[in-house]
């Protein structure tokens, strides 16, 4: 088991800066996307974590 801290990471919003999304390790485009495994895969996550923002957050995101 090991930890990571991400660059891109912004600690207050918890978004991801270089993807401007809501921070999930392993997403596409995610700089650990391919290179390491989870126990629960990206795509799982990203939906539990959509779920559980507020929609007008979400709606921020999209140009």
């Amino acid at each position: 088991m090991s930890s990571f801290s991400c660059p891109h990471l912004n600690f207050r919003t918890e978004q991801c800066e270089r993807l401007n999304k809501i921070c999930v390790p392993g997403r596409p485009g995610c700089v650990l996307a391919g290179k390491v495994q989870f126990a629960i895969p990206a795509k799982d996550r990203i939906k539990e974590k959509e779920k559980d923002k507020p929609a007008s957050d979400l709606n921020k995101n999209k140009h």
